[in-house]
């Protein structure tokens, strides 16, 4: 009995013991998770950027966002590119007019008076001149009288009031605080100038220095009607910025009185033709001054660039802002106020809007534009045969953290060339880097003196994007 009790007991557990696996640590299980939210995020980005691209055109054309939006150009035409397209290249370097001189002689001697056409040619003169006696042409005076002279004015108003319609009032308002913690508003009134419709926007351009700061910017057009106007580039070194005004926030019945300004020429100015000046050329939107060009061929340089300036006799005002047209009502230039040197500081002076089209290009188009990173001189004819050179620009700073510097470019070297294509001044220099894209490699050619002697080096230059 007691054998069989003490058998029951050993069969008997008291205590079970079981082996599990040993448990995963807490900051292990965060790591996994962590991964597991890395990797669903980077698909669900994935799977959210296709379906982005694939919609949004779709989704534009269907609601007709920037439907109609085009690219905006401004061609013009330098007096190298205009002798080109008056000389014909298969005629010899003859003009059209010559080749066609040349092709009425029928291969005639026009100086050969033993010719057949020569003598007809006397015959028929000499018959007409007997038949037909010279027509004496009497002259009467007519003195102008003052309403000739109030004519000619209401012709040049006439001339400004078509052309206002391309102008604009822009008002911005900035707000800050001042010493003792109250908000205020400053707010700043200009003239600004319509440069393009790229079907969506109206372009204009107005003085940087009036707007950049602005929480909000206004613009009144010549018919009343205001729209809010929004910033899309700028240029510090020709205080000028572009913005943009939506063509739906203008009623639509008012649109068709609202033109751009036609942008002319001012390769061909000549000293004494006459302009009006529009915008607030005395410092009072809505002015405008009469006048003529005083001077021409001063130049004014920048960073990677030169820019063309000229002068004119209207009261200079240090508030006067706006734009030069000439009696065709073309825009011929922009008056400014950041580019004037000691000696034409007192003298109202204006950008040539010919070498201020690809610049406008670019603003208006809110496109990537290229910095190299120097400011240079073109070079005179004696300082090029100084150096035994035939082309070529001075580089007189380099600016800091620029590509040029980078590079290796020190003050006082000569660009030569950019990708093998010869450097005859800075309006040359910049349409070509002009050619490349931000991140661009380019290679330059240039002449470095020493106190002994002067030698080429190569150098590679990596385009940056200008920071405005």
């Amino acid at each position: 009995m007691s054998d069989e009790y003490n058998n029951k007991d050993n069969n008997f557990s008291f205590i079970q013991e079981q082996i599990t696996s040993k448990k995963k640590s807490r900051w292990k299980r965060m790591l996994l998770s962590l991964v597991w939210t890395i990797v669903l995020g980077c698909i669900f980005g994935v799977i959210a950027g296709v379906a982005f691209c694939i919609s949004v055109p779709k989704l534009n054309g269907f609601l007709n966002v920037n439907k109609d939006k085009k690219t905006v150009e401004f061609p013009t035409m330098s007096p190298d590119d205009e002798h080109k397209d008056n000389t014909n290249p298969d005629s010899g370097g003859l003009t059209e007019e010559n080749k066609e001189n040349t092709e009425g002689n029928n291969g005639q001697d026009p100086g050969n008076e033993n010719s057949t056409g020569g003598e007809n040619t006397n015959e028929g003169t000499a018959g007409e001149q007997a038949h037909n006696p010279e027509t004496v042409v009497i002259e009467k005076f007519i003195p102008a009288t003052i309403e000739d002279y109030s004519n000619i004015y209401a012709e040049l108003r006439s001339i400004a009031n078509h052309a206002n319609r391309s102008m604009v009032t822009v008002t911005s308002v900035s707000k800050g605080l001042d010493w003792f913690k109250n908000e205020y508003e400053a707010i700043k009134v200009t003239s600004g100038v319509i440069v393009a419709d790229n079907g969506a926007e109206l372009l204009i351009l107005v003085s940087l220095d009036k707007i950049k700061e602005a929480n909000s910017i206004k613009v009144t057009f010549f018919n009343s009607i205001e729209a809010e106007g929004a910033l899309k580039s700028y240029d510090t070194d020709l205080n000028i910025a572009a913005i943009g005004v939506k063509l739906k926030d203008i009623p639509e019945q008012n649109r068709k009185d609202i033109k751009p300004a036609k942008l002319g020429e001012s390769f061909a100015l000549v000293v004494g033709t006459p302009i009006i000046a529009l915008g607030n050329p005395n410092g009072y939107v809505g002015s405008m001054e009469l006048g003529a060009i005083t001077s021409k061929g001063n130049s004014a340089y920048i960073t990677d660039n030169k820019i063309e300036l000229f002068n004119t006799d209207i009261n200079d005002n240090k508030n006067g802002e706006g734009v030069i047209i000439n009696l065709k009502g073309e825009v011929i230039g922009i008056i400014t106020q950041v580019l004037k040197d000691e000696v034409n500081e007192n003298v109202n002076t204006a950008i040539g809007i010919s070498r201020m089209k690809k610049i406008i290009e670019s603003l208006v188009n809110n496109q990537n534009r290229v910095y190299f990173g120097i400011k240079g001189i073109d070079m005179t004819a004696d300082a090029l045969e100084k150096a035994g050179i035939v082309s070529g620009i001075s580089v007189t700073e380099v600016e800091p953290e620029s590509p040029a510097l980078e590079a290796g470019l020190k003050s006082g070297d000569i660009i030569l060339t950019v990708n093998e294509t010869p450097i005859s001044s800075m309006n040359s220099f910049y349409n070509i880097i002009s050619l490349y894209e931000p991140k661009a490699p380019i290679h330059i050619t240039v002449k470095r003196g020493t106190k002994n002697e002067a030698k080429d080096l190569t150098l590679d230059v990596v385009l940056e994007k200008k920071n405005n």
